[in-house]
C-alpha cells in the first residue's frame, strides 16, 4: 500500500516524523470512533483504513502547525483535515477530505502546495491504479508557478477585501488552498475524489474562472453531454455573483470507469433563503420532476434547523445574517454533479453551519430533531449527541473554533435522504520545535 517516495527537499527524518506523530495524535482517534459510529465496518476494515489514513495521508498535511510556514485554510481550526459522516436511511459511512501539503506543505518554494498537488495525486493514483486522465487535466488547467503563486498571496488581501461590506476590514488568509482530495471508506477500501480550486488563476489573471471551467468540462473524454453543459453555464451565468465558483471536483477511478464518473461543480450563493435553495436545485424550474419535488419539501421541512433557527423561520424568504459579516462569507453552496451521458446535473444543497451554529452542543440538538424528522435513528435517545462526544468530547468545552463544519442534503429515490455532517477537528497547541541539524 505504501505510495511511491515523494521527493522531501531535505526534511530533516527526524523533523518529519514529529510531524505525522502530531497529524496522527490530532485525527486518528476521532476517526477510528466515527467508523465504530457508523457500525458498518468491520474490525479488519477499521485497521485498512487506519492504515490508509498513516500510510498515505498524515505524512502528506504538512508540518505540524507550530513549524508551518503558512497554515491551512481548509477548515475554521486550521486542520488540513475535515471528517465527515455520511448517512442514509439504510447505511451510514465515513469519509474525510484533506488538503494535499505534502511533506513540507506550503513552503517558500510552493507557495500553494501545487507542485505537491501534482507528485500526491501522481503517487495515490499509482497506488490505487487509477486512471490520471481527468486529474492531470484538472490540475493542469488550474495550476501556477511557484512565481505566480507569490503574486497570488500578495494580491490576496485586496481581491478578498473586494468582497466583504464596504468600511469594514477583513482579516486575509495568508493563502488559499489549491487541491484537496476526499477519501470515501468503503469497507477496507476507499473511493477517492480530487478538488480544485479554480480561484487561484482568477486572482492572478483578473479573469473569471468560468471560462476555463466550462472549457474543462467540454473537453473532458469521455465527454459530458452539450445539453448539461450548456444548461448549467446559463444557469450560473444568469443566477450567481462574481467568483462564484468555489471548486470543481472529479471521481478518481480506473479507466474502465470513466464513462460513469462524476464531475462535480460547487458555487456559492449570497443568500440562504429556501426561495434560493429552490431556485438553485431546480436550475431556475429546468429540473422539476417528482424526486425533485419530494427532496425539496423533505429539505424544507428541517430547514429551519439546518439554519440553526430550532424556532422556526418566518417564510421561504427568510434570509439568515451570518455570525460575522466582517468575513468573506458565502451563505449557502451548491453541487453540481455531472456525468457523461446524464442529461441533467444532480443538484446537493450545502449550509457552512459554522456560519450561523452558536454552540456544538446547540447543533447537536438541532441535527438530532433533523434525524428524527427524517427517521434516522441517530435522532433518538441522544445517540447523535453521544457520537459526536465519542469522537470529539463534550460540546460544552470552550473552543476558539466549533467542531462542526457544515451540512449537505440530497435526496433521490435510491437512497432517499442522503446527509452529510463534516467536522473540524481541533488544533492542539505546542511549541515550536527546531529542526536537528
Amino acid at each position: 500500500m505504501i505510495a511511491k517516495n515523494i521527493e522531501l527537499n531535505g526534511l530533516d527524518p527526524a523533523t518529519r516524523a514529529l510531524d505525522i506523530l502530531y497529524w496522527k495524535n490530532h485525527c486518528i482517534k476521532q476517526l477510528e470512533s466515527l467508523l465504530c459510529a457508523t457500525d458498518s465496518y468491520c474490525t479488519a476494515d477499521k485497521a485498512a483504513q487506519l492504515r490508509i489514513l498513516s500510510e498515505l495521508v498524515l505524512p502528506n498535511l504538512g508540518p505540524r502547525p507550530c513549524n508551518a510556514t503558512r497554515p491551512s485554510y481548509l477548515t475554521r481550526s486550521g486542520s488540513p483535515i475535515m471528517l465527515s459522516l455520511n448517512t442514509t436511511s439504510s447505511k451510514n459511512c465515513v469519509r474525510y477530505c484533506w488538503e494535499i501539503l505534502g511533506a513540507t506543505g506550503a513552503s517558500n518554494y510552493d507557495p500553494l502546495a501545487v507542485q505537491a498537488a501534482k507528485d500526491v495525486v501522481a503517487s495515490l493514483s499509482a497506488t490505487f491504479h487509477l486512471s490520471t486522465k481527468w486529474s492531470e487535466t484538472l490540475l493542469s488547467t488550474f495550476a501556477v508557478t511557484p512565481d505566480q503563486a507569490r503574486q497570488v498571496i500578495n494580491m490576496l488581501p485586496g481581491w478578498i477585501q473586494g468582497f466583504v461590506p464596504e468600511g469594514m476590514e477583513c482579516d486575509s488568509p495568508k493563502r488559499i488552498p489549491f487541491a484537496m482530495t476526499a477519501f470515501d471508506l468503503k469497507g477496507s477500501n476507499v473511493a477517492m475524489k480530487l478538488y480544485v480550486n479554480p480561484r487561484v488563476k482568477e486572482i492572478l489573471t483578473g479573469t473569471p474562472s468560468s471560462g476555463l471551467v466550462w472549457e474543462f468540462l467540454r473537453n473532458l473524454a469521455p465527454e459530458m453531454k452539450p445539453r448539461a453543459v450548456d444548461l448549467l453555464e446559463r444557469f450560473i451565468t444568469d443566477n450567481s455573483g462574481p467568483s462564484a465558483i468555489e471548486l470543481i471536483g472529479i471521481d478518481c477511478v480506473d479507466d474502465a470507469h470513466l464513462s460513469n464518473a462524476r464531475v462535480k461543480l460547487y458555487v456559492h450563493t449570497m443568500s440562504n433563503s429556501f426561495n434560493t435553495v429552490k431556485n438553485y436545485v431546480t436550475l431556475g424550474g429546468a429540473i422539476w420532476d417528482e424526486q425533485t419535488q419530494k427532496g425539496l419539501g423533505i429539505l424544507q421541512s428541517i430547514w429551519h434547523l439546518l439554519l440553526q433557527e430550532p424556532e422556526g423561520i418566518s417564510n421561504d424568504g427568510f434570509d439568515k445574517p451570518v455570525n460575522d459579516s466582517s468575513m468573506l462569507c458565502q451563505k449557502l453552496y451548491f453541487g453540481f454533479e455531472l456525468r457523461p451521458g446524464r442529461d441533467f446535473p444532480q443538484v446537493k444543497t450545502y449550509v457552512p453551519t459554522w456560519n450561523y451554529l452558536r454552540s456544538d452542543g446547540e447543533t447537536i440538538r438541532n441535527y438530532e430533531a433533523v434525524f428524527r424528522a427524517c427517521d434516522h435513528a441517530w435522532g433518538k435517545d441522544g445517540t447523535y449527541g453521544k457520537i459526536f462526544q465519542d469522537a470529539f468530547g463534550p460540546a460544552t468545552v470552550s473552543r476558539k473554533t466549533p467542531i462542526h463544519c457544515d451540512a449537505s442534503f440530497l435526496f433521490t429515490e435510491e437512497t432517499g435522504v442522503y446527509q452529510t455532517l463534516y467536522f473540524s477537528p481541533p488544533i492542539q497547541v505546542e511549541t515550536k520545535v527546531p529542526s536537528v541539524a
